[in-house]
């Protein structure tokens, strides 16, 4: 048996944005987007706590995804190519940070980086016979150009630092 909908104001709300097209919904989310960044700026006072609480989250994500993997042993819908994309970044965020401040960033962005090790190590060895490779379809240019714009500012931060500082 099913539920009945009834006339709640945030059933016809829903319904009413699921009968607009693709364009208007987009637009309205971009809108949306950009209202709560604005409201962000205006309402926080202390930027750095949340910063804290969204690495906080973004390396508790990881670790659960960690725990999801032992405890059911298949890999099934994760990409390998986005986890090391993930990791990466993570190096480079992380080997930034500890150049320029050692703090609570840092050591999120360490247990962000070691745990998606874990999960990349996961999936290349123990977990290998559930890893479907061919549905795993991130272009690897993506990486390639990422490699080549750390590269270059890599680069570039080697010459600005003999420069500037």
């Amino acid at each position: 048996m099913g539920t009945k909908r009834g006339n709640f104001p945030m059933n016809v709300l829903f319904e009413r944005l699921r009968k607009l097209s693709m364009k208007v919904k987009i637009f309205f989310g971009t809108l949306l987007a950009i209202g709560a960044m604005l409201a962000l700026k205006l309402t926080l006072k202390h930027h750095y706590y949340f910063f804290v609480v969204s690495e906080s989250t973004h390396a508790a994500g990881i670790i659960a995804l960690v725990y999801k993997l032992f405890a059911l042993r298949t890999c099934s819908g994760l990409s390998l190519k986005t986890q090391e994309l993930t990791a990466l970044f993570l190096a480079a965020r992380l080997s930034c940070s500890s150049l320029t401040q050692a703090n609570i960033h840092t050591v999120l962005d360490l247990i962000s980086l070691f745990s998606t090790i874990l999960v990349i190590w996961m999936i290349r060895f123990k977990l290998k016979s559930s890893y479907i490779k061919d549905l795993d379809n991130l272009r690897l240019y993506f990486v390639v150009n990422i490699v080549n714009c750390s590269l270059v500012a890599l680069i570039l931060f080697v010459l600005l630092q003999k420069k500037y500082f």
